[in-house]
């Protein structure tokens, strides 16, 4: 079975809280591990961006379901592709909040995390990967 990755961002219709955040990660855990979905999501509110691995067909139809998601608006695609692994293979949904605190430690990120947006990543894909990467390695919970 091939691997595919998808990358998207969005940004949160209303305040989120961190029980809100726990409670959707807790469904969206349960859901993924149901459809084989593995992948991550950052949150600087009230900014997403969002990783989903699995099989082709089964990611698509997931994001086709997500942007009709009223939780949030102006989701759009970084980039879909194959990939030969898992960049995420043990996480049925890994999840980081950014804070305002946090992100001037991030070197190489801190300008786009002050001012999040579509056009960075979309101009340079391959920061998508520094970032998720540096995440992976960050405490997830």
């Amino acid at each position: 079975m091939s691997c595919y990755c998808l990358v998207y961002t969005s940004i949160a219709s209303q305040k989120i809280s961190d029980d809100d955040l726990k409670y959707l990660l807790e469904k969206i855990r349960k859901k993924n591990a149901a459809r084989q979905v593995t992948g991550m999501l950052l949150y600087l509110d009230p900014f997403f961006m969002q990783v989903l691995e699995g099989e082709e067909i089964v990611v698509n139809d997931l994001f086709n379901l997500i942007k009709k998601d009223s939780k949030h608006h102006k989701v759009s695609l970084i980039y879909k592709k194959q990939i030969e692994k898992r960049y995420f293979p043990d996480w049925t949904m890994g999840f980081s909040k950014i804070t305002h605190e946090n992100i001037s430690t991030m070197e190489g990120f801190s300008d786009f995390l002050q001012r999040p947006s579509v056009e960075f990543f979309s101009n340079s894909p391959s920061k998508i990967d520094e970032l998720l990467y540096k995440f992976k390695h960050e405490i997830l919970f």
